[in-house]
């Protein structure tokens, strides 16, 4: 509330001057990253009066230089609206300042962050342990504060959602009584101390131990913070954000290390020394945090997928698109829906094939690939436009200037449906395509249902083989044909001929059987034996059953298509796992064209062998 009243005298000058909404996220997230630097600046102020001007000036060098405080500072999520109020409660609590400490921690527990209730609640503890405030008076404060900001979050969430709602209740409950967070992902015990916080706080980890160790004043405000991590690691779903609040106060004992340092690096070598590390560590975490700058820039291809599609579709009217769960996880927000004619829809549950799918005039929908079972089944309605790579792992390469590599994958995709189909009359699942993927031909595949009729190819034309050699003869020539660099033009159309052509030799036949063999060997999982029969003879009954029973090369192709599309998802699942440069020289030559050589080799010594046995022969 107190960043849209802020905000709203902003928003207001934009949209009189009918400036693009898109500008009001910038606007919003600057003043929230103000808020922050606000409270934050209050703590460092009474850092400077209780400890020193100089661990004042390291705390300050050492928070600009860290990555993750900075990027999450302006981001509107829960943790980060209840951040500034954590830091105005431990600031009231160093400074004694006990009813507004109470006030700020109730206000960030209630109606923000319930687990911070272990925070907060430690330095309360601490107090009433050390008899710092009476239990009296923290009662008097806390039961009527609670009772009102209990009221005031439920009044106004419950207009907003239109129920009766207390929502961090209802948050709590769902992720630590029901502990259900973990479907959101799990990570083990010790995440937060070897993952979170080296990442978060960087070299500067270094020196927390240190600054407890000689400086004793910050103990009681460092020591509940450590404990917090501790208490909260015990709960499966972590993430980095869920502990943001405890990095300033780990930032206050890394100050006081390199501050006692610094003083005394006239008395010996090795101090001398020890100075050099701390002010180099500065340089470290800089380095560090441009490297996570450009891992963040490819963990938000939501964002990328939305600008992308705004101007793919630029001047259009009356547009339809409807955004997955990744793409709105990772940018896509109010803001960034500009044109006020356009439905944008979020609605979830859709799965590929669902009816609602096929309603819309664009898709920014997640899959592995383009050859995945998901792509399969939307490409029955929509086409590819382009696609959105994002985060996948971090890889070496030793021959490189810069020995790190920030590898990307293809995540969203955007699709836009075809003019010629009827949303209306196209009803595909997930189990018509397994179906049709594993029913031979001419059986009872989905496109064999008289409900759903097969899409008509415009140009196909309907050949009548003589024999099952012909027909043989016909699939290698197809599979050859689409085995053809996709970039190429397609050949041109030969001339009708007049006269049959001649039929394959005997040498051709038994290479053509050799090959059918070969692919019922090794999908022998999409035909099914007969009970009495022999495996081999199963299988010769069934490719001839196959053969007789299609009329058409389209068939046929279909049938060919499938086999190839399950050996290139495999192909295109084990190239991603592979390391280029250790093949190749990518210095010299792209990933395309390495990949490129490396089939061009393989097939290039299958050949000259092939060519070898033909001589034997």
């Amino acid at each position: 509330m107190v960043v849209t009243c802020l905000a709203t005298p902003v928003a207001t000058a934009l949209e009189f001057f009918e400036v693009n909404k898109f500008w009001m996220q910038y606007v919003v997230r600057f003043i929230l990253a103000g808020i922050v630097v606000f409270a934050w600046n209050q703590l460092r102020v009474t850092i400077h009066k209780r400890l020193g001007v100089s661990v004042s000036l390291w705390y300050i060098m050492i928070t600009i230089t860290q990555f993750h405080f900075m990027f999450y500072m302006s981001r509107p999520l829960p943790n980060i609206m209840a951040l500034p109020l954590v830091l105005l409660a431990i600031n009231y609590w160093m400074t004694r300042s006990i009813k507004l400490f109470l006030v700020c921690s109730g206000a960030a527990i209630i109606i923000f962050r319930a687990e911070l209730a272990m925070l907060l609640g430690l330095y309360l503890l601490y107090d009433l342990y050390y008899k710092r405030v009476k239990l009296e008076t923290v009662l008097k404060v806390a039961i009527p504060a609670g009772i009102l900001l209990v009221a005031l979050t439920v009044t106004v969430d419950s207009f907003l959602w239109r129920r009766l709602l207390w929502p961090e209740a209802e948050v709590f409950w769902f992720n630590t009584i029901l502990n259900k967070s973990s479907e959101y992902g799990t990570s083990p015990f010790l995440w937060y101390i070897y993952s979170a916080l080296p990442r978060a706080m960087g070299l500067s980890i270094l020196f927390v131990p240190f600054g407890l160790y000689v400086e004793t004043r910050i103990r009681s405000l460092v020591i509940p913070a450590i404990v917090f991590v501790l208490l909260f690691s015990t709960l499966p779903h972590k993430e980095l954000r869920f502990i943001i609040y405890v990095f300033p106060l780990f930032n206050v004992a890394a100050a006081c290390a390199c501050n006692r340092i610094w003083i005394n690096r006239q008395k010996t070598i090795i101090n001398k020394c020890m100075a050099f590390v701390a002010m180099g560590h500065l340089l470290g975490n800089a380095f560090l945090t441009m490297f996570l700058l450009l891992v963040a820039g490819t963990n938000y291809p939501g964002g990328v997928a939305i600008s992308r599609f705004h101007r793919l579709a630029a001047g259009e009217t009356g547009v339809t698109v409807h955004i997955d769960n990744l793409a709105a996880q990772s940018g896509v927000s109010r803001f960034s829906q500009i044109n006020s004619d356009w439905i944008y829809s979020k609605e979830e549950h859709l799965v590929p094939g669902n009816d609602r799918l096929h309603q819309f005039h664009y898709l920014l929908t997640e899959a592995r690939d383009k050859y995945s079972d998901e792509m399969r089944l939307l490409s029955q309605t929509h086409d590819i436009l382009e696609f959105v790579e994002c985060f996948n792992s971090i890889g070496l390469q030793y021959k490189s200037v810069l020995p790190v590599k920030i590898k990307t994958k293809p995540c969203i995709f955007i699709m836009q449906r075809r003019d010629e189909v009827d949303p209306n009359r196209i009803r595909l699942t997930f189990d018509d395509v397994l179906q049709e993927a594993t029913t031979p031909i001419g059986g009872s595949g989905y496109f064999a249902d008289p409900e759903f009729p097969p899409i008509e190819v415009v140009g196909a034309v309907e050949e009548e083989f003589d024999d099952e050699d012909e027909a043989i003869e016909e699939v290698d020539e197809d599979e050859e044909q689409d085995d053809e660099p996709a970039d190429e033009p397609p050949p041109k159309a030969s001339p009708k001929r007049d006269k049959p052509a001649e039929k394959p030799s005997r040498k051709q036949r038994s290479k053509a059987r050799q090959r059918i063999k070969e692919i019922l060997e090794e999908n022998a999982h999409l035909l099914r034996e007969d009970d009495g029969h022999e495996a081999k003879e199963v299988k010769r009954a069934r490719v001839t059953s196959y053969l007789q029973k299609a009329t058409s090369s389209a068939k046929l192709r279909k049938a060919q298509k499938i086999i190839k599309e399950e050996r290139l998802r495999q192909v295109a699942n084990d190239l991603t796992k592979l390391d280029f440069s250790e093949l190749c020289n990518l210095d010299r030559m792209s990933t395309r064209e390495c990949l490129k050589t490396i089939i061009d080799r393989q097939y290039g010594g299958e050949g000259g062998d092939e060519a070898g046995d033909d001589d034997d022969e």
